[in-house]
């Protein structure tokens, strides 16, 4: 329910939710890269509270909203080409290097956009090539654990210059934004510039780190300790074969 109330505020009328608003807070959350299991879960928490509600006579008879098909379908990533476009795009003609560098760090680190906001200087150790998510290790990340992702060359360069003069409890990027969603209206605003579909949201940044490694032959649990997951099964999902890797595949033996 909390991501209802996020969007719709704590006062929002009971008799005011409709299936027509329910959809558009699923494109919302669509958005901001929720997976249809976890739309399927809010719409389930607020079915909950009318029904219950209404069996309390505290609101009218609530509508039977229509949940999301959660299949094994293959989630949305860009190629490297694609994000160093973005990368690019960003710069000219936007001129906004903050945007460019945490999409780089996004798609090189498959870190959350959440991580990325609350990464501070302390976390990142260029002298061993790692970063430290969730703030070293007694630091809970959103998966309630700590993870250290190794540092990719593409990102280095941009790290240290960013590092230069930052104090340690000084965030890397979230002193930029005020909220996410101004970064992630500035995102949606280079990828249409890109020229990219609209189901590639920042969050699918996560997902090409992922798909990279699964094409490189990262083993599925060296990966899943990257992308701070608890269940392999998670792990998978993320990291589907791209045709590429399929066709090449077909012939390796």
């Amino acid at each position: 329910c909390g991501h209802f109330t996020r969007h719709k505020g704590l006062s929002f009328p009971c008799n005011r939710i409709s299936i027509a608003l329910m959809e558009d807070i699923g494109l919302e959350l669509e958005e901001e890269g929720k997976s249809d299991a976890t739309i399927n879960r809010v719409t389930s928490a607020v079915s909950t509270v009318l029904n219950h509600c209404h069996r309390r006579e505290l609101c009218n008879k609530p509508p039977s909203f229509t949940k999301r098909g959660e299949d094994e379908g293959r989630h949305s990533f860009f190629t490297k080409e694609q994000v160093e476009q973005l990368i690019h795009a960003a710069i000219d003609p936007y001129d906004r290097k903050d945007v460019a560098d945490i999409i780089a760090v996004a798609a090189y680190t498959g870190m959350r956009q959440g991580e990325l906001l609350k990464l501070k200087a302390k976390d990142i150790d260029l002298g061993t090539n790692r970063i430290h998510v969730g703030g070293r290790e007694d630091v809970k990340t959103k998966a309630g654990n700590y993870r250290a992702i190794g540092i990719n060359p593409r990102i280095v360069n941009l790290l240290s210059e960013r590092l230069e003069y930052l104090s340690p409890n000084v965030k890397v990027f979230g002193d930029e934004w005020n909220d996410k969603d101004q970064l992630l209206r500035a995102f949606r605003k280079v990828r249409r510039f890109c020229g990219f579909d609209d189901s590639l949201v920042f969050h699918s940044l996560r997902h090409s780190f992922a798909t990279w490694h699964a094409e490189a032959g990262t083993p599925m649990r060296t990966l899943m300790d990257q992308m701070g997951h608890k269940r392999i099964e998670t792990t998978l999902r993320y990291a589907k074969p791209t045709d590429p890797a399929i066709d090449a595949a077909a012939v390796a033996f």
